[in-house]
């Protein structure tokens, strides 16, 4: 997800600490290696073989890295450090020292990678667009399509493919049977505080040439299914673009149902609803703003990340609602 399209420090279960000590949109699973010791990984371009599980990998995107992260694996290449570093803060996902940045998420350098001598790169398949083919040249990629729907079943399987390409299956079900653990806690801590049920809007706010941009998130998209699958109502119902999310102006805010808990993410320093928004009248009268039911999440909070992500998600939102 670019920035410009979009713009927690949670502990972990004890699932996923296991899973770092021990150490496509894909439908379905990926294939056991064959009797040629082939590996099969399926991805949004279809089946890529790989010879062997791969290790020396190269991400040009944030929810890859944090899921190779998640699975205990170093990449030796990472498009936009800086980006990451501000966008992603889940526990597990930190960015290790030493990492070589290989550029921009819309255009790595291709000069970057070759020289890291990559045996897999991964990324998603709208930002692999423009050079698919050039990157291809160097090593396997695995383009994965984080919008297929349902999205957060896609996650989950996208994140099982990945670790199937860098032979740690077992870790990918240690994570993912910590959010499951997550998800039902979270369902838990809701209930004993009465707030089962209680409804949401969740929201992203950047400035866009100056102006507030707001974006939505619909049922349609992964974060918002994430809080359902929690327990939680969705009280926005507008029209969802690719990703699952409506780009709106302040004045859309008033369609929120009324006994909504208003969560969003921004950036320091680029918070519409604290800054540009604070002043405004219409802002001011939305029953969220005027009965204090707004709550800026955690900046870290990735809304398009994977299950690392997803749990800080469902104890930001957790603590927002419920304490």
């Amino acid at each position: 997800m670019d920035t410009s399209r979009a713009r927690s420090s949670a502990v972990l279960g004890c699932a996923v600490v296991l899973a770092f000590t021990v150490a496509g949109c894909g439908a379905g699973t990926a294939d056991e290696a064959g009797a040629d010791g082939e590996i099969t990984v399926n991805t949004a371009r279809g089946e890529v073989a790989l010879d062997e599980q791969a290790t020396n990998v190269i991400s040009l995107e944030y929810s890859a890295t944090e899921n190779l992260l998640a699975l205990g694996v170093e990449p030796v290449g990472v498009a936009d450090t800086e980006g990451y570093q501000e966008w992603v803060s889940a526990a597990g996902a930190e960015l290790p020292d030493g990492v070589t940045d290989v550029g921009t998420r819309q255009e790595p350098s291709i000069e970057s990678i070759r020289a890291l001598e990559p045996d897999l790169i991964v990324s998603d398949d709208e930002r692999l667009a423009e050079n698919y083919d050039q990157l291809s040249e160097i090593a396997p990629v695995l383009a994965f399509d984080p919008t297929a729907d349902p999205e957060l079943e896609t996650m989950r399987t996208n994140f099982t493919e990945l670790a199937t390409a860098v032979g740690r299956e077992d870790e990918a079900a240690d994570v993912l049977e910590a959010l499951e653990e997550r998800i039902a806690e979270t369902g838990e801590r809701l209930a004993e505080a009465g707030a089962e049920g209680a409804t949401f809007a969740l929201a992203q706010g950047f400035s866009e040439e100056g102006a507030p941009t707001i974006r939505l998130f619909t049922s349609e998209a992964m974060a918002a299914m994430l809080l359902e699958e929690a327990g939680l109502h969705n009280g926005w119902q507008g029209d969802p673009d690719e990703w699952g999310m409506t780009t709106v102006g302040v004045e859309s805010l008033t369609q929120i149902e009324d006994d909504a808990t208003f969560l969003y993410v921004s950036l320091p320093g680029d918070d519409p609803f604290a800054g540009e928004l604070s002043d405004n009248a219409v802002w001011q009268d939305l029953p969220f703003v005027a009965e204090d039911r707004v709550a800026a999440l955690d900046p870290g909070t990735w809304l398009f990340g994977g299950p690392l992500s997803a749990m800080m998600l469902l104890d930001e939102s957790a603590s927002a609602i419920a304490d």
